[in-house]
């Protein structure tokens, strides 16, 4: 945009990319203005009273165009939060949340909300988010959530004050799962499948001479779960030392990907358990 439209592309910025006509109006940018945005290619008319910016991300647009606001585990990317990757079986709905109107067939509609949400963002606020996860997703996934935003700040007894009653006991049950321990989505799964296995877990140990490692399982079997910074060379070679430096003081040491915990946790789980030689048997659950 030009300098006489500066105001009019920052306000658009201001609000995500998508913003409703009354929204600017009400800042001081006149109607023609915005026309002529549209005419020069600047904006896009979205429905009668919205509109966007060319590149505006279309899960806001989506959003917008229904009088919405993101939420559950379609506000995640917004915050940064963890998830799992939609299963390739089963199309992604959008987590809407609206007060009133229809529900659309592709999209799960929240009534509820507890905190004020912030007047320029397309999503409700955070805890909002994580009330409306624990509340709808399976398990895991809510416990992904739930747990990241308590990495960034989110008191987790404020949203445990917010689910009184036994219809919130499930809901409950995740937030006893929640730990601080774990830097990595992977690293919580992994530590909730071991756990439930009967297995002592630690997260994020410190081990004199080798440093800070993933996981300790019954106190000396080092688990690494592997990102892919550790498919880079270097890395690969760090990685190589310090499971070395390990297994001198006798920790040997397991590694594991991504999809070996996530796509295949019974097998994980088994193999962790033959190594500490426990018996096996007990069910993973998948969320």
């Amino acid at each position: 945009m030009g300098d006489s439209s500066g105001r009019l592309g920052h306000l658009m910025r201001l609000f995500h990319g998508v913003c409703r006509l009354c929204d600017l109006l009400a800042r001081g940018v006149p109607e023609r203005e915005v026309r002529a945005a549209v005419v020069r290619g600047d904006l896009v008319r979205v429905r009668k009273g919205l509109y966007a910016l060319p590149n505006a991300d279309p899960v806001f647009v989506a959003a917008r165009r229904t009088r919405s606001l993101l939420t559950c585990a379609s506000a995640a990317d917004f915050y940064g939060l963890w998830t799992l990757p939609a299963s390739n079986r089963q199309p992604k709905s959008f987590h809407l949340f609206r007060r009133t109107g229809a529900e659309p067939p592709t999209a799960v509609i929240h009534r509820d909300t507890w905190v004020p949400s912030d007047p320029y963002a397309p999503v409700l606020g955070l805890a909002d988010v994580v009330l409306h996860a624990v509340r709808c997703l399976p398990e895991l996934e809510a416990l992904l959530i739930a747990e990241s935003a308590m990495r960034q700040g989110l008191s987790m007894d404020f949203i445990r004050e917010r689910l009184p009653g036994n219809r919130n006991a499930p809901a409950r049950a995740v937030l006893d799962l929640v730990d601080s321990g774990s830097e990595s989505p992977i690293e919580t799964l992994a530590r909730v499948h071991l756990r439930r296995a009967g297995f002592l877990v630690e997260t994020q140990v410190e081990i004199e001479g080798v440093g800070w490692v993933d996981s300790l399982v019954g106190g000396w079997l080092i688990l690494e779960l592997d990102g892919k910074s550790h498919e880079e060379r270097a890395q690969r070679e760090k990685d190589r030392r310090r499971d070395r430096a390990a297994q001198l003081r006798g920790h040997p040491v397991f590694r594991y990907s991504y999809a070996d915990v996530v796509h295949r946790p019974e097998a994980f789980v088994a193999e962790v358990a033959r190594m500490l030689g426990f018996p096996t048997g007990i069910a993973v659950r998948n969320g």
